[in-house]
């Protein structure tokens, strides 16, 4: 991975533990529970993209990871106040680090040789996955019954970045232009009320 996309990751890590943080921090947990909470949301879905493709797990080959999210823990539990009335910077940050990490997975995926469809399966769940962790220890809601376009979006932005490298853009312009996708779909699915269907009873 180029150094561009390593700090593109330590970014997408960062935010992402503070989104986690921030929902521990609501729910009361603890400062250990604030950590616990955010170390999954920032590493569960690379992990599992790392184990699948055969890769060693990001984290562990890289302590900064464990750094950054110990900082994004932190200042979350002094910022607590801050972070609870700034609802629309937590979308800024969820959305930063949706769009960040499916880039990042789709990137790795690809540079190790993998087809195309499993590197947006890839791109997809190093997005979302963290996120469904995140729900699943605490009382948010799970983005699997909200409807909102999230792993849609994720997966979109996974098939952006695979279509403008195949077209040859330079790898940081694919990665900026997705990003920038994740931001213009997620604001006109909630702009204009969007959501996926379901089975009603």
């Amino acid at each position: 991975m180029t150094t561009g996309f390593e700090y593109l990751d330590f970014v997408g890590s960062f935010v992402f533990a503070i989104t986690g943080a921030s929902i521990a921090a609501k729910e009361k947990f603890d400062f250990f529970g604030m950590l616990f909470l955010a170390f999954l949301t920032a590493v569960g879905g690379g992990t599992v993209r790392d184990l699948i493709i055969q890769s060693q797990a990001f984290w562990t080959i890289n302590p900064a990871y464990l750094y950054l999210i110990f900082l994004a823990t932190l200042s979350t539990f002094f910022l607590k106040s801050f972070y609870e009335r700034s609802a629309k910077f937590l979308f800024f940050l969820d959305t930063l680090g949706l769009g960040t990490f499916a880039v990042i997975g789709t990137h790795k995926t690809l540079s190790m040789w993998f087809n195309l469809e499993t590197s947006l399966v890839m791109g997809t769940v190093s997005a979302v996955l963290g996120g469904i962790l995140r729900s699943a220890f605490s009382k948010e809601h799970s983005i699997l019954i909200n409807r909102e376009l999230y792993a849609t979006i994720a997966a979109l932005v996974s098939l952006v970045y695979i279509g403008l490298v195949k077209l040859e853009v330079s790898s940081l312009l694919c990665a900026s232009l997705s990003i920038m996708t994740a931001y213009l779909v997620r604001y006109l699915a909630i702009k204009f009320r969007i959501k996926m269907p379901s089975l009603e009873n």
